[in-house]
């Protein structure tokens, strides 16, 4: 019986995991989404302030660096792996709840 439910809870997790994955692919990704109206409104302040575009590119170059870093070797001294995963299972909590109430991702 414990085996059963280990196996459920895992099942639960990982289509959570998916959820939350696929539901932020898609808010990026379709039309008029999050990536196309932020690099729209990065292409505008590219001329507005440009301080600002040097800024955001600075901060994403230590952003993926620091994802980098937490990849290589085998040191679990990073946290970000684990809050990468705990964020996406908290985005498909998020995702479920407003399938089940509104009917839509």
């Amino acid at each position: 019986m414990k085996s059963l439910l280990t196996t459920l809870g895992s099942l639960l997790v990982g289509a959570l995991i998916m959820l939350g994955i696929g539901g932020t692919a898609y808010h990026l990704f379709r039309e008029n989404g999050l990536l196309s109206r932020g690099l729209g409104a990065l292409w505008s302040a590219q001329y507005e302030a440009p301080m600002m575009v040097v800024v955001l590119i600075i901060a994403a170059f230590f952003v993926v660096k620091a994802l980098r870093g937490a990849q290589v070797g085998d040191k679990r001294d990073s946290k970000i792996p684990d809050f990468i995963l705990f964020a996406f299972i908290a985005t498909g909590i998020f995702f479920l709840g407003r399938l089940l109430t509104s009917g839509h991702i």
